[in-house]
This record gives structure tokens, C-alpha cells and sequence, in this order.
């Protein structure tokens, strides 16, 4: 019903508004890129909206006078505007409220953009505000902001003086915006804006009697603005100049037409400053006051540009007053009602000390409060150290211009409170004190300033003050003081005459005091080992200490030197990691027997000596290889050490002795290589086979390691022939030991002798027969009718074979039966082709063991039987012609020159494979 309401109650104003667009862009191309520059921006506006509905401030009906308005929320629909919104002027009608400083107001826009427009108009402990049926208008360019007291109807800033405002569910979480420009400028401004209401406190009633309205401008082909704020320095001092410069940018780029204002916590600073060439305009001023300041600067917009603010927040500090070695801040610290004093906090900047903090007091002068157990008073260090100096202490007497110095040494603070000097007081210390509000630290724990010793004196140092409970107020007036003593840092650093040492040998330790570079001459030096002390020296005058002591224990022992301090100077100490070393020991060690045999006892022997005379003490560790033999052997009187064994097994033992150490004897080791002998196995593998022409691998692995392998394979009884547990014997060794044709066996033995102790062991070779390359020698070229001949020849890796007749097998390929020829390794093969023709003959060889090699095959090109011409007469042939000849000469008459090509293709093939049986025989020998 309100939005019917609201849409009946809209003015028309901006509906005969609506133009036609005519936008133009000037595009200016310059040196550093394209700037383009909106024109001829179309502005809708400034357009009225109302809703004229009665609000209630609370609703009636509220309890204790408290709640959300009703209607909650108030509602005006906004249509027909073009563009994006340049302005907003929010209007309250007929406001009347017995304490503005209850109502909080927010205005909330059709895309969520918000403002609080007005809360905490003031302190409701000091100053009330109240309005009888004004019409309050809020206006970014307006003079001041709500006032206290009456209210008239006027135009005002929005006015928002406290924080953390709550407002009820539908309502969003308020925005961070001061000004209605930041908070709305650019946004569509059609839909519905919400008013949401709430009077926070009881007692007091009110109504918005003519509703609200909205007062809206927009532009059109306008671009949104950017402006940020910067500052010359922050903190900055008081009475001195800092200047802030505001830098307006729209896509990036300097906007440079229009203004800029300048505020400081929302009051107006000055005239507008017109934004210059940069697009950047400054304001300088030297009047801000001691504390946090909200610096804004909101730019007008102009043609073609859309306003927009920024703001930063500038902290002011009084100029530290130096005094020797006390820094003051004499600025007053005016305490309110309730909450945290003006300002929050008074710093106090500690510079030019050297060393840490050895003793920190603080004083407050002209403090005055009409109850001072409301008063909270907090210091923090420029290191974060802090402490409470007083809390729900002094009473409730007022007091005026009393001077409180806080120093560890005081007693607590008084009840009445009185000028003096005391120790810091929490009369709830057991519960961290809550009431310092941000950016306050967290109270810590800390119950003395001496929390504060040891820390860097130099930096901020900040009192927040807080009163903490409502009715009553006062001040500082004087300012407050801290009084800091520092120390002198010292350095000491010790050394070592050796490092490591070994035990029993002296070691002087030499400590050595400086401050700033300079030898201290002063105070003591406690040496100790651990936690032990040693000795306390005297400091000398060449700033040094010595101490010398031959007593250190075994090992990586810390010595630690510890400067007592003196007047002005403080504390230090220095380590040392001292290695000690035991004294070195040589162990020889012996064996009664080697080589041993199996089963027969050994005694080993290791005897212990030490480097510096004595005789050791302990044990001795007898290992084979890595497995202890047995436990431990104590050491006799005279340093020697035996153990006796008969469980070693056959083979070689890397027998070692080693002494375990003593709590002044380091450890040390030797080792003897024992052989022990035991049965011989000798392992000959096989059987073996090998077809003639290869060689052979034997595998004695199985053999005892370590034995002597010797092999015979000729059974001469020699075993000479190979030696090794894996020889490889070749084709010409095995000829050589009469191993050359096969089938055959051979016996194969051997012999693996250690130490004294032979064994041998036979296998089988088993030599395979290889069967023979056959081989053709001769033209393989023939004539039709003519007996053709080869030498048809074999190749065989037996010497036997080479030495017997070989069996040829010949399939001449034109059809006829194959043939058989028996002769030695190249017997004549003669065969007639009938036809012309080229003829695939194949051949084969088998040795007399009946081994049949490969099956050769070989081309035979047989001519035609030659034509002889009938006789002519001669005659002259014509001059040019080659008639009659055929180059070669071979009648030329009736040839074939198809033939011809073929035989000479022929002839190449077969000079070829004359070639290839010459390498061969020449291979053969």
C-alpha cells in the first residue's frame, strides 16, 4: 500500500524531462595516446519523488518508547529518470522528535547502495536535540551539519556522529559512506528507495507528519569518476603544514574540469578547488588539533563526468617535549561523559635512546575528573607492551589538578585519589579491562611497567584514556610525561686457547666485555659448564677474563660466560661449545693360525695401547665381518684382549677387534684376514654341445669359491687346457686339442685345488656335425647343345670332412633328373641344355657323416646354338655405315638384340659369382 501510495504522491517533474539523446564524442589525438571527452551530456533533474504517508518514531505502541518507525520501512517508487544519478537531496517533512539524538536514519537505494543520513546527532549526556515540525534537508553542500538544541527546518550535511548503528532486519548492514555523493552518485536511480527508521534509546516519541521525499539529478552519457586522497605525512605535528591532494580519474585518465571540496570530520575546508591539468587539487592547512582526523574531499563532477569522493584518515600529534631523558606530550586530554577521551590516543614519540628500557615512569599532570574510578588509563610501548595504570580505583571524590606519577616502586593507587606517586593499580586485574575501544590494543596481563624493561625505547608511545561509565567527565589538562631510563648494552664473547681439546689436557677460556665498541672495564664474569659454575672472574683492565681448567668431561660440553653488569652498563653473556676429545687408543690385532682348518680352533689376539702412556680400561668386540663373535672381551692388566673359536666355516673371515672406549679413552679397531680350508668341491657342469665351427663355454661356478679351477679336455691327463671358472674355448683351441669332427663325444674333466686340498669332477662335450656350403666355380653360361661344365665344390668346418668325398646332388633345372656327383671338395659337373634359355639349377653337398648343407641355387644362361650365314660376295659397304659389324665381333645377321642385352646382363651375374667362390676358397686356405 505504501508503493501505491507512493507512485499516486511522485511528481511528474522529471516525465517532461525526457529528451533525445545528442551526444557527441571529440576524439583528439596527442602524443601519449587518444583522449576522449564526453560533450553535450544530457541532465535529468532535479526531480522530486515523495511519499507523503505519516512515519511513527517508534512505531506506537513500542515498548519503553523504542524500535523501528512504522511503516518500516517508507518506501518511494522512482521511474522515468534517464541516466545515472549526479545528486541526491534526501528531505524529512514535519520531523518532530523530543531527542534527534535517538533517531537513526538510513536511506537505502533500488540497487543496495546505502547512507546513514542521520545518527548520535549528539551526546545524550551533555546535549539533546529535538525538532517541532522541521523539514530537514540533507544536502552534501551544505553548511554544517545537524545541530544540537532546537533543530530548525534548514539544509543540512548527512550527519552521523557514532558508529556500529543497528537497524533491524529487512534493512542491510549499513555502508561505510559519509556523503550522499559516495554513496549513491552513478547508480541507476529507477526502482524503489527504502527509509528505515529506529529510535534507539527510551523516553521519547516522535513523527515524520508530511512523510519524506527524494530529490534526484541524473545526467546522462556521463562516465563515473574516481577521486583519491593522499597526504604530505601522517602522523603529522600539530601547528605544523600538511597538505592533502585529491586526484580525480575517470577510466584511468585525469578529469580535469570541475571542483574539488575539501572537509575535515565533515566540516568544509575552505572554497572549492577547481582540479588542474593533472587533474589533482590540494589543500594545505597547519590548524588540525591533536588527535584522528577524517580528511574527504568530494569532487563537484561537471559535463560529462559523474562526482564521486575519497577520504583518508590523518593522525595529528603534539611535538614530543624533550627534557634529558623525559619526553611530555603537553597537550590536554578532554575525558567525555562516557567513552574515549579527545583525543584517542595522546602519543608521545621516544627517539635518540640507546639500549633497552631499564626503568619506565609515567605522569599525568592536572588531572581533574568528578569521579575517578571511572577512569581507565592504558599505555602502550612502541614495541606492543602495554599495561593498565589505573582502573576502578580513586574512588568517587572528585579531584582537580592533581599530578599522579606511576612508578613500580609507589604504593597502589589511593582511595580519595590525590597527587603522588604510585604503582600501577587494576582493581580488576584478574579480568582484562574491555572498555578501550579500538584500535586500542587488547589490555594485556601485565600488572607493572616493568614489562616494558628490556623492550626498544624509541618509537610511539600512546596513553588511551577511557571513562567508563556515564555522569561525570574531566580532563588532563597538563598533558602527561614519560621518564625513561636505559642501560648500556654490553657484548661478551669467550674463547677457547683449543678446540676440540682432549681430555686432561688445561683449556683457557677467555671472556671479553664491550658496550658500543668499547672494553668494559668493570663487574664480573661467572664461567660455568651447563649449569655448573666454574669460576666468578674479575673484569680486567684490558676488559677480558680467563679462566683455565683441565677437568672437562668427554664430549660437546657448553661454556657459557656470564658479564654481571656495572653501573651504566648491562648484562650480557657469550657461549662456547667446547669439544673434548677422549685420548686416542691403537689396537693391533694377531691370529694363531692362518690358514686354518675346518673344525681346528683359532686364537685371536688384540692387544690395546693409549697415546698418552696409560693402560686402558673396557672391552674389545671380536666380529667376523659384521657378526659378532660372541659378546665382549674385557681387557687384561696389560691391555690385551683373546678369544678362541672353532666355529669359523671354510672360506676367508675378515676378523676385526674393536675396543669399545672408555669414559677417557676413544675407541679404536684393527682386523686380520683368517683363511679357513675345508673339503674341496669341484663342479665341471655340462653336459656341453657344440656344432663344428663354434666354441664352447664351460661353468665351474658350482666349484668351492675361491679354489684354483684347471681343466682338461684331450683326456691327456694334463689339465692345462683351459683354466678358470668360465673359459670360453674356440673353434681353432678345440681343433687344436683334437676336438674336430663330429658326431662326436669327448670327455671333459676338472680339477679344483685349494691350499693343499685337491678335487675333480668329469662332464661330457658332445661336438655336433655342421653340414657343408656347397659351392659352384666356373662361367655359368652355356650354350644350346654344347656340354656345359662347372667345378662343383664343397666348404665344411671339419678337417676330416675337408679330408673325405663329399656327395653333390644336382637339379640342373630344365627338366631332367637330378644327378649325383661323388668326388672330393671340387669335383667337374657337366650337363647339356637342349634350348636356349635361363635355367635355375639348384645344388646341395652332404660330407661323409651325412650332414647336408644349405641347398644352393645358381642361374645358368644357355645361348642359342650359333647360325652360320650363307656366303655373299663382298661388297663396300657405304661410307658411315657400321653395317655388317656388330662391334663385338659376332655376325651381325640374324641377331637378336633383346638377346644380346639378356647375355651380357648374364655375363655380369655370373663374373659376380666367380668372384664370390674365389673369396672363399681364398677364406679356406
Amino acid at each position: 500500500m505504501a508503493r501505491s501510495q507512493a507512485r499516486r504522491h511522485a511528481t511528474a517533474v522529471g516525465e517532461d524531462a525526457r529528451r533525445v539523446l545528442a551526444a557527441s564524442v571529440a576524439v583528439a589525438l596527442v602524443l601519449i595516446g587518444i583522449v576522449v571527452t564526453p560533450s553535450a551530456a544530457q541532465a535529468a533533474g532535479p526531480t522530486t519523488f515523495s511519499n507523503t504517508a505519516s512515519i511513527a518514531i517508534p512505531a506506537a505502541g513500542s515498548a519503553d518508547q523504542i524500535g523501528t518507525a512504522s511503516p518500516y520501512p517508507s518506501d518511494i517508487v522512482v521511474s522515468g529518470m534517464p541516466g545515472s544519478v549526479t545528486k541526491v537531496q534526501v528531505v524529512f517533512n514535519g520531523l518532530t522528535h523530543a531527542s534527534l539524538n535517538d533517531v537513526d536514519a538510513m536511506v537505502v537505494a533500488p540497487s543496495g547502495q546505502s547512507l546513514v543520513v542521520l545518527s548520535d546527532v549528539a551526546d545524550p549526556e551533555s546535549t539533546i536535540a529535538f525538532a517541532s515540525n522541521a523539514t530537514l534537508t540533507f544536502d552534501d553542500t551544505a553548511a554544517g551539519a545537524v545541530p544540537t538544541g532546537n533543530v530548525p527546518t534548514g539544509t543540512y550535511r548527512p550527519t552521523n556522529n557514532g558508529g556500529g548503528d543497528a537497524f533491524p532486519a529487512p534493512a542491510p548492514v549499513p555502508s561505510a559512506q559519509t556523503t550522499l555523493a559516495g554513496a549513491f552518485t552513478g547508480i541507476n536511480p529507477n526502482g524503489t528507495w527504502r527509509l528505515f527508521l529506529v529510535d534507539d534509546a527510551t523516553g521519547d516519541l516522535g513523527t515524520m507528519a508530511g512523510g519524506w521525499s527524494l530529490v534526484i539529478t541524473t545526467e546522462e552519457a556521463a562516465v563515473p569518476t574516481v577521486t583519491t586522497v593522499t597526504t604530505s605525512g601522517s602522523p603529522s605535528a600539530t601547528g605544523t603544514p600538511v597538505t592533502f591532494t585529491a586526484t580525480v580519474t575517470a577510466a584511468g585518465s585525469p578529469v580535469t574540469a570541475g571542483t574539488v571540496s575539501f572537509s575535515v570530520d565533515g566540516a568544509p575546508q575552505g572554497a572549492p578547488v577547481a582540479v588542474n591539468a593533472s587533474g589533482t587539487a590540494t589543500f594545505t592547512t597547519s590548524a588540525l588539533a591533536e588527535g584522528t582526523h577524517l580528511v574527504t574531499a568530494t569532487y563537484s563532477g561537471s559535463t560529462g563526468f559523474l562526482t564521486s569522493n575519497g577520504s583518508l584518515s590523518q593522525r595529528v600529534d603534539n611535538a614530543t617535549v624533550v627534557t634529558g631523558n623525559t619526553f611530555c606530550n603537553p597537550g590536554a586530554v578532554t575525558v567525555p561523559g562516557a567513552g574515549a577521551a579527545v583525543p584517542y590516543p595522546s602519543n608521545i614519540t621516544v627517539s635518540g635512546l640507546a639500549g633497552p628500557v631499564a626503568k619506565v615512569t609515567a605522569t599525568l599532570s592536572g588531572l581533574s575528573h568528578t569521579a575517578p574510578i571511572d577512569l581507565d588509563v592504558l599505555l602502550s610501548g612502541p614495541t606492543g607492551a602495554n599495561v593498565v595504570l589505573m582502573s576502578d580505583v580513586g574512588g568517587t571524590t572528585p579531584v582537580s589538578g592533581t599530578t599522579v606519577t606511576f612508578d613500580d616502586t609507589g604504593a597502589p593507587v589511593p582511595t580519595p585519589l590525590v597527587s603522588g606517586t604510585f604503582r600501577p593499580t587494576d582493581d580488576d586485574s584478574d579480568v582484562p579491562d574491555a572498555g578501550f575501544p579500538a584500535p586500542a590494543p587488547i589490555p594485556s596481563t601485565a600488572t607493572a611497567l616493568a614489562t616494558f624493561d628490556g623492550t626498544n625505547a624509541n618509537g610511539m608511545w600512546s596513553l588511551w584514556v577511557v571513562d567508563d561509565a556515564t555522569g561525570d567527565a574531566g580532563s588532563i589538562a597538563g598533558g602527561w610525561c614519560l621518564t625513561i631510563t636505559t642501560t648500556t648494552p654490553t657484548t661478551t664473547t669467550i674463547t677457547s686457547s683449543v678446540n676440540p681439546s682432549t681430555f686432561g689436557d688445561p683449556v683457557t677460556f677467555t671472556a671479553t666485555v664491550t658496550a658500543a665498541g668499547s672494553t668494559v672495564t668493570t663487574g664480573t664474569v661467572l664461567f660455568s659448564q651447563g649449569g655448573t659454575p666454574l669460576a666468578d672472574v674479575a673484569v680486567g683492565p684490558t676488559g677480558q677474563a680467563t679462566f683455565t681448567t683441565g677437568d672437562l668431561s668427554v664430549g660437546s660440553q657448553l661454556i657459557t660466560a656470564t658479564y654481571s653488569g656495572a653501573t651504566g652498563f648491562g648484562g650480557s653473556s657469550g657461549t662456547l661449545e667446547q669439544s673434548v676429545l677422549p685420548t686416542p687408543t691403537s689396537t693391533v690385532l694377531s691370529s694363531s693360525l692362518t690358514p686354518s682348518v675346518l673344525g681346528n680352533p683359532v686364537t685371536f689376539t688384540a692387544i690395546v695401547t693409549a697415546g698418552s702412556g696409560a693402560t686402558p680400561t673396557g672391552s674389545v668386540q671380536f666380529a667376523d665381518g659384521g657378526t659378532p663373535l660372541g659378546s665382549s672381551v674385557p681387557l687384561a692388566a696389560d691391555g690385551s684382549a683373546t678369544l678362541t673359536t672353532s666355529s669359523l666355516a671354510v672360506g676367508p673371515h675378515a676378523i676385526t677387534a674393536t675396543y669399545l672406549g672408555a669414559s677417557a679413552f676413544g675407541i679404536s679397531s684393527a682386523g686380520v684376514q683368517q683363511v679357513v680350508l675345508g673339503p674341496v668341491v669341484a663342479d665341471a657342469g655340462g653336459p656341453y654341445s657344440a656344432a663344428e665351427g663354434e666354441g664352447v663355454t664351460l661353468d665351474g661356478s658350482g666349484s668351492t669359491p675361491g679354489a684354483t679351477l684347471e681343466w682338461d679336455l684331450d683326456g691327456d691327463g694334463d689339465f692345462s687346457d683351459a683354466s678358470g671358472p668360465s673359459p670360453t674355448l674356440t673353434w681353432s683351441q678345440l681343433q687344436a686339442l683334437g676336438i674336430n669332427d663330429g658326431p662326436s663325444a669327448h670327455r671333459v674333466a676338472l680339477r679344483a685345488t685349494l691350499g693343499a686340498q685337491q678335487a675333480t669332477d668329469t662332464t661330457e662335450l658332445d661336438l655336433l656335425n655342421t653340414g657343408p656350403e656347397t659351392i659352384v666355380e666356373g662361367a655359368l653360361t652355356a650354350t644350346a647343345g654344347e656340354p656345359f661344365t662347372v667345378k662343383v665344390g664343397a666348404d665344411d668346418p671339419s678337417p676330416s670332412d675337408m679330408a673325405a668325398l663329399f656327395t653333390y646332388t644336382i637339379d640342373w633345372g630344365d627338366g631332367s633328373p637330378a644327378e649325383q656327383v661323388v668326388g672330393p671338395a671340387d669335383p667337374p659337373a657337366t650337363h647339356t641344355y637342349v634350348a636356349a634359355g635361363a635355367y635355375t639349377a639348384s645344388l646341395s653337398s652332404t660330407d661323409k657323416d651325412g650332414g647336408t648343407g644349405a641347398t644352393l641355387s645358381i642361374v645358368v644362361v644357355v645361348a642359342a646354338a650359333p647360325v652360320t650365314p650363307p656366303t655373299a660376295p663382298p661388297t663396300t659397304p657405304p661410307t658411315g655405315s657400321s653395317a655388317g659389324s656388330s662391334g663385338g665381333g659376332l655376325p651381325a645377321t640374324g641377331a637378336d638384340p633383346r638377346a644380346a642385352a639378356l647375355l651380357a646382363g648374364l655375363l655380369l651375374f655370373a663374373g659376380a659369382a666367380a668372384v664370390h667362390i674365389a673369396r672363399r676358397r681364398a677364406q679356406r686356405g
